[in-house]
């Protein structure tokens, strides 16, 4: 089905190609015309207006430049409208895409790599700036050798914990390990009114993903081989983080499922003594000003330091003129200059990409607000990411739905539900 499908895009892309004469009127050096440049994408809320704070000031300072913004709602509707797009002949200038997208979307044609429009270097950066920028989101969007797209939203998982109670049960500081995090939940988890019901619990989560892939790759684990050709999500490693997880429930008795963000609606309450998120999550965890200190910290860690990088990544499009594509660029170098990442990570909780971002006064104010952001954020130092193979975009479904849920909310044992989704995976893989 894949092989059809970036057959179908390549295509497209090169009869649309042919005999399309460049506009030369799109210009930006043409001071009578306006370059458009249309950049879709799914934030909203506060989120989306810190994008079109951004997005008006380097319109205000870019003339002959509009980047247009436009809301698509879902990622699932953003990689439909893009695949439907392209196939029509009709893509944006710019749009948010995932890695395992980037791959499809590369095969076919469809994208064109930051790196040509940069020489100063193999991967299109300078020298300096090269430093600046966190190794993870440099090796994150390189493709076959070339750097394809650049970083846009991302975040790292973190732990909201409720402090005063932290403090009444003897502990000064959360736990860091999986351990101590799992002894922690059982000192908490309290039934005070003697009902057979515990009044206090020590987490509750839903089917986390993100969760899971952090705690398989601390336990030494690996989703895909590296030549990205196997799953290895049946792998012991994988099955014992899995088993930790669904045993916090049905061992221990120290956590319970919920659907949706009940679980941090019930931590808010004072039900439960700490819930696992995204940093994206801290405003509306401080908005509603629960009663007690409420901290953020990073993730407690299993044989080794790692999480799982979250987020999008910006790409720039073919199909589109070549003024548009200069045009774009220009906004993407905006974009990820340090000033600019400072004032977006500011207002959206998602991390910055350039390590001097971290000393803007805008982000020290933040780092002060919030004990323990600073800390959360630094995560990216030990940073990894999902596979960038295009069956990693059903193999996450295939994941969630045959190895995760079926243990969580069922008797299944994780070395079954997991050897099922990596022979499904595999099936996945054989189509490529």
């Amino acid at each position: 089905m894949k092989k059809i499908v970036i057959l179908l895009l390549s295509l497209t892309i090169l009869f649309s190609s042919c005999g399309k004469k460049t506009d030369k009127s799109n210009s930006t050096n043409n001071k009578n015309k306006i370059v458009t440049v249309t950049f879709w994408h799914v934030m909203g809320g506060p989120l989306k207006k810190t994008l079109e704070s951004i997005v008006d000031d380097f319109n205000l300072t870019h003339p002959g430049i509009k980047v247009v913004p436009i809301s698509v709602g879902s990622y699932n509707a953003l990689s439909q409208k893009l695949m439907a797009s392209i196939i029509g002949r009709k893509p944006p200038v710019i749009a948010q895409v995932y890695e395992s997208w980037t791959s499809q979307f590369l095969d076919a044609g469809a994208v064109v790599p930051v790196s040509d429009f940069i020489k100063d270097s193999l991967v299109g950066l300078d020298s300096s700036e090269i430093k600046d920028i966190f190794p993870i989101f440099i090796y994150d969007n390189t493709f076959e050798g070339k750097l394809v797209s650049m970083p846009f939203n991302k975040s790292v998982p973190a732990y909201y914990y409720n402090e005063d109670l932290l403090k009444k049960l003897g502990y000064e500081k959360f736990p860091t390990t999986w351990d101590s995090l799992r002894m922690l939940f059982q000192v908490a988890t309290k039934d005070t009114n003697n009902d057979g019901y515990p009044d206090i619990w020590g987490t509750a989560y839903s089917v986390n993903m993100w969760l899971y892939e952090c705690m398989l790759y601390q336990n030494g684990g690996r989703i895909f081989s590296e030549d990205g050709k196997k799953c290895l999500v049946g792998s012991q490693a994988s099955i014992d983080a899995l088993r930790y997880w669904a045993d916090l429930i049905k061992r221990y008795k120290v956590a319970y499922l919920t659907t949706g963000f009940q679980n941090q609606d019930d931590f808010l309450s004072g039900r439960v003594l700490a819930v696992s998120g995204s940093t994206v999550s801290l405003p509306f965890m401080y908005q509603t000003n629960p009663s007690f200190n409420l901290r953020i910290c990073p993730i407690p860690h299993g044989k080794t330091k790692r999480v799982i990088i979250s987020g999008t990544n910006i790409v720039i499009f073919n199909g589109v003129s070549e003024a548009q594509k200069k045009a774009a660029w220009e906004f993407i170098k905006y974009f990820r200059s340090p000033s600019v990442q400072a004032k977006w990570s500011y207002g959206t909780n998602y991390v910055p990409i350039r390590k001097s971002s971290f000393k803007d006064s805008l982000m020290v104010k933040k780092f002060n607000k919030f004990p323990g952001l600073y800390e959360t954020f630094m995560q990216i130092e030990y940073g990894d990411i999902e596979p960038k193979s295009p069956s990693w975009f059903v193999g996450r479904t295939i994941l969630n739905r045959n190895g995760l849920e079926p243990v969580m909310r069922g008797n299944i044992s994780p070395e079954e539900a997991l050897k099922e989704a990596q022979f499904l995976i595999n099936e996945e893989i054989k189509k490529d």
